[in-house]
C-alpha cells in the first residue's frame, strides 16, 4: 500500500505548510529566471457593470520558448463564465496588455494581507484583476506587461 501524499488530509498541517513553502520558493525561482510558471492566483473581471466574483484558479506564463500568451485556467469549469462571455478555457489575455499595481482596498479582498497589491490587466477584450502572493506580484506583472 502506497502512502497518501503529502497534501492530503491524514497528513500533520506541518507536512502541508512545507510543502507549500517548498512549492512557493520554485514558483519564485522559475518566475525569476523568466521560465514558464503556473501561478496559484484569485481572478475577477470587471466591467462598466463592477465586479464578478473571485475565483481560484492559475495563472499561466509562459516560457522563452512557447508561442503561446499569458492565460488563466479556473479551478472550478463553471467559475469560466465569470471571466469570459464565451466559457472557453483557458482565458487567454490577448496582448497587448496595460498591466498597473492597485493595493488592496477592501478586507474581502485581502488574500495575501491588507498590505498586499493586486494586479489589473487591461486588454482589447477585458479588464481582470489578479490577487497573487506579495512576493509574486511585481515579477508577474513585469511578465505580463512584456508579454
Amino acid at each position: 500500500m502506497t502512502p497518501p501524499p503529502d497534501d492530503h488530509p491524514s497528513k500533520s498541517p506541518r507536512i502541508r505548510w512545507r510543502r507549500g513553502r517548498r512549492e512557493a520558493a520554485a514558483r519564485l525561482e522559475r518566475l525569476t529566471a523568466g521560465d514558464a510558471v503556473d501561478l496559484p492566483c484569485l481572478l475577477r473581471r470587471t466591467t462598466s457593470r463592477g465586479w464578478g466574483e473571485w475565483m481560484e484558479g492559475r495563472l499561466h506564463l509562459p516560457g522563452p520558448g512557447e508561442a503561446t500568451a499569458p492565460d488563466f485556467v479556473a479551478d472550478s469549469p463553471s467559475e469560466v463564465a465569470l471571466v469570459t462571455r464565451k466559457g472557453e478555457a483557458p482565458v487567454v489575455l490577448d496582448p497587448p496588455l496595460e498591466v498597473t499595481v492597485r493595493p488592496v482596498r477592501y478586507r474581502a479582498e485581502a488574500f495575501h494581507g491588507a498590505e498586499a497589491e493586486i494586479l489589473v490587466v487591461t486588454s482589447p477584450r477585458r479588464v481582470v484583476e489578479i490577487a497573487l502572493p506579495t512576493t509574486e506580484v511585481e515579477l508577474a506583472g513585469r511578465r505580463l506587461a512584456a508579454s
